[in-house]
């Protein structure tokens, strides 16, 4: 699946507009933490390995 930025605006707005984030550092530094980590979770890997293993190259996330 491709990264949706839209999706993670959403979120973020979501998140910066609710009244328990806006005095506490704590819940808004998880929340936050939290939908990059989806964010960046919902990407495809793609690139070549090695037939014997080894490391990615020509790499890229979608």
């Amino acid at each position: 699946m491709a990264l949706d930025k839209p999706q993670l605006i959403s979120r973020l707005t979501a998140i910066f507009s609710k009244p328990k984030t806006t005095s506490n550092v704590d819940i808004a530094a998880q929340e936050l933490a939290d939908a990059i980590e989806e964010y960046v979770k919902s990407g495809t890997v793609t690139g070549v390995c090695p037939p014997n293993g080894g490391a990615l190259t020509q790499g890229k996330v979608t």
